[in-house]
């Protein structure tokens, strides 16, 4: 009976060792066999953002970690900051992060790396913090690509205004760069009249300050939006006073209205990012750095131009590159 008794214990503290062992912490906190989560933190809530989000949920239900999506509540740095410090405190495994303010951004993003926390940024960089991936559109050279369409549209010559979301953002300023530059060497004709902050997302304020400009330069012959909420907003308004097709307008992103401002002829152009693209790749890059893996500066998703003649067909080579992507 002793002896019967002595394999019973043996067995229980083998067994209460186990369990210890399974509910061991790491350094960071969790458990060895958590789930890793992965979080996905863009600017504000936008529907530019919903494709990145699918992507990036996508490519974690192939690899088998847990996503979030936490946007801030306003499209104000400190609200990003707030939402990255309570991941910071959640001990998360990774954060994927569109840059609101690159200097803002700096000391955060050292505090979820003293942390142990993995960080890239993808669709606008911070290029100035520790974030150890940019995965995204090259957007200097995106904005090049806006100028020799402008430029083209527009015979070379005349007025044109830039509408901005926000003046601090690094992945626009870049954009505006390259648009400035493309102008000055493919058409020193066209001048830049006027470069308006239309306040990060606002559709009001795109507006209001798309009707001030055509009050303010009777002969401004186009409109360039270097994010996604200018060109449905500035359509919108050139529609009511009967401008479309007599002001040409391009800009950045492919929204459902601008899709249909282009068929309509309100828009010429745009350039639609490849966002789904930027969610998985973010997804797999995270998971690199947590492996210990090196990481590349920056990746370039590349861009499409889209018209009239290609609107209705772009997506089937977005699908296609996104299949490639699925695959590897």
């Amino acid at each position: 009976m002793d002896a019967l008794r002595a394999i019973i214990c043996t067995a229980l503290i083998s067994a209460a060792a186990m369990l210890l062992a399974c509910g061991e912490k790491q350094p960071g906190g969790k458990p060895q066999t958590a789930e890793k989560i992965l979080v996905m933190v863009p600017k504000f809530l936008h529907p530019y953002y919903e494709p990145c989000y699918q992507g990036f949920k996508d490519a974690a239900a192939q690899y088998g970690v847990k996503t979030e999506y936490r946007a801030a509540k306003a499209a104000k740095v400190t609200n990003q900051v707030e939402v990255i410090e309570n991941l910071i405190a959640r001990k998360v495994d990774g954060i994927a992060i569109s840059a609101l303010d690159d200097q803002a951004l700096v000391p955060v993003i050292q505090e979820a790396t003293d942390a142990g926390i993995k960080v890239i940024c993808f669709d606008a960089p911070a290029p100035s913090s520790r974030a150890l991936c940019y995965i995204g559109t090259m957007n200097e050279a995106a904005g090049y690509s806006g100028g020799e369409m402008m430029a083209k549209y527009m015979d070379g010559e005349g007025e044109v205004a830039v509408l901005q979301g926000g003046l601090g953002a690094t992945n626009l300023n870049e954009r505006y760069n390259g648009f400035e530059r493309a102008l000055k060497e493919k058409a020193p004709r066209i001048k830049i009249v006027a470069r308006e902050d239309v306040g990060g997302g606002r559709m009001d304020i795109v507006v209001n300050k798309t009707e001030t400009l055509l009050q303010a330069y009777p002969n401004l012959k186009a409109i360039f939006a270097v994010s996604a909420e200018g060109a449905p907003g500035a359509s919108a308004v050139l529609k009511e006073r009967g401008k479309a097709g007599k002001i040409l307008l391009g800009g950045f992103d492919d929204l459902p209205d601008t899709l249909a401002a282009i068929k309509d002829g309100t828009v010429q152009f745009c350039i639609a990012q490849k966002t789904y693209k930027m969610g998985w790749l973010s997804v797999e890059k995270l998971l690199d750095a947590i492996a210990g893996k090196p990481l590349p500066k920056e990746i370039d998703t590349g861009v499409l131009i889209i018209t009239r003649d290609n609107v209705d067909t772009y997506m089937e080579e977005m699908r296609k590159e996104f299949q490639d992507v699925k695959g590897k």
